[in-house]
């Protein structure tokens, strides 16, 4: 069984008290380099032994030779880059080994640690969780909301999520709520919001000088304070989020005339049902007044239409109701609603056929129908709006705005490789790809 010796836990100490054999795995530069402070060598491993030969005297053995080690060994890996060393990491789990492994640059005793030094931001151990510090000194709501959505939305085996006031230095990332003053580490992040004066302006140039990026809520920031002076390195943006809790407001659609039995065409009343059957019920709901429409109205419920019906002509009621609806809707061709006439007193918009006195009104009808097509044209034209102004913020989500940042934060910590990094490129503009990636060469 392996075991991997954390940052913090100096692998000299580690052997002073438990001495074991010492299996340097990597015989290049590195290995080299670092041969005066590793205490004692019994075997050296590399997959190029052939061509070494031996190194300082040792034969350099082909990595299956551990295969055949029973006892409790220490396994140092000289091996930089942190993909590859899990890579190798890997290989020596299926060896059934005994062993305590060493990343030689994420050691305390070697002086490295790519999570922890100037030099280190590489790619990090990807079984260790990403430690995030939401830092909320404010105690507004919207502020505190802005906090609690991140961490809510971040809850994951792979993250260690806390909110605090202050900075801490135990963390892999601080990320603050709003840019206030703070003691500053270079991989901080800052929520960026209502820099609306110099000295704001100026406290922000100070922070960025050792932060690492400022997050704002729109590219229209973004450009603005590039144009105050501030490096568009330092900046990118992340669009906020919308509940998702409130649903689509509803057209509502009138209809104030009595309905007439199969015989009488002059309202084509049963037609309705004809146009509604492209229509989205999500979108629309219904007032009806007027006598006759009860199969009707059941029908368009059956179909999950929202209707509100009053089978009897009430005058007040009426009054009320005009000043209700959306859009009057009228399909008879009988020379003209009065309701129509109404519906323009009260401003509404029209669905209505261009015929008779209507024509005569001077107000264009807002959308003139005569065809079952053309009904449905007006509703779909309707609805279109309505369902783009909803899709517009669909994905404008809480856990889109936590993912967003968290894209952001294994960039700045490296822990994804560049084809990772990109994978969502086509699908929005703003989290990592308002960054200036020149420098993401991982």
């Amino acid at each position: 069984m392996l075991e991997k010796i954390k940052f913090e836990d100096n692998f000299l100490d580690i052997y002073s008290v438990e001495p074991r054999k010492i299996v340097v795995y990597g015989a290049g530069k590195s290995f080299k380099d670092f041969y005066g402070q590793i205490p004692h060598i019994d075997i050296i491993c590399d997959k190029n032994a052939k061509s070494l030969g031996s190194i300082y005297g040792k034969e350099v053995h082909e990595p299956d030779f551990l295969k055949n080690v029973c006892e409790k060994i220490y396994i140092i890996i000289c091996i930089e880059d942190t993909l590859a060393f899990w890579e190798v990491y890997e290989q020596l789990e299926t060896y059934n080994l005994d062993a305590k492994v060493v990343h030689l640059f994420d050691n305390i005793a070697f002086g490295y640690s790519y999570a922890k030094t100037v030099r280190a931001y590489r790619k990090l151990d990807r079984y260790q969780k990403l430690k995030i510090n939401i830092v909320c000194q404010e105690q507004m709501w919207i502020y505190k909301k802005f906090a609690e959505k991140l961490r809510d939305n971040l809850l994951d085996e792979s993250l260690e999520i806390i909110i605090s006031n202050d900075s801490r230095k135990d963390v892999d990332i601080n990320h603050h709520i709003p840019c206030l003053n703070f003691t500053p580490y270079s991989n901080d992040t800052l929520m960026i919001t209502h820099i609306d004066d110099e000295k704001k302006i100026q406290i922000l140039k100070k922070q960025l000088q050792i932060a690492r990026f400022g997050i704002c809520m729109s590219k229209e920031t973004v450009s603005r304070l590039v144009e105050c002076g501030i490096p568009r390195t330092k900046l990118c943006y992340v669009n906020p989020a919308q509940d998702g809790v409130i649903s689509p407001k509803k057209y509502v659609i009138g209809i104030t005339h009595r309905c007439y039995d199969q015989y009488d065409v002059r309202k084509r009343t049963s037609a309705i049902l004809d146009i509604l059957e492209v229509v989205d019920p999500k979108y629309f709901r219904f007032i009806i007044m007027g006598a006759g429409w009860d199969d009707i109205v059941i029908k368009m419920r059956n179909n999950n239409f929202d209707v509100t019906y009053y089978a009897d002509f009430d005058y007040t009621n009426y009054v009320v109701l005009m000043n209700e609806i959306d859009y009057y809707l009228f399909i008879g061709m009988d020379e003209g609603s009065m309701g129509y006439l109404d519906a323009l007193a009260a401003g509404l918009g029209t669905i209505v056929t261009p015929q008779g006195f209507h024509l005569d009104v001077d107000c264009e009808i807002d959308y003139p129908c005569r065809t079952v097509k053309q009904f449905q044209k007006a509703f779909l034209d309707l609805q279109n709006k309505r369902k783009r102004k909803v899709e517009a913020v669909s994905e404008w989500t809480w856990k889109n705005y936590a993912y967003k940042h968290l894209e952001l934060w294994n960039y700045i910590m490296k822990r994804d490789d560049l084809k990772t990094v990109c994978k969502n490129q086509m699908l929005y503009e703003d989290g990592v790809f308002s960054l200036l990636l020149e420098d993401c060469r991982i």
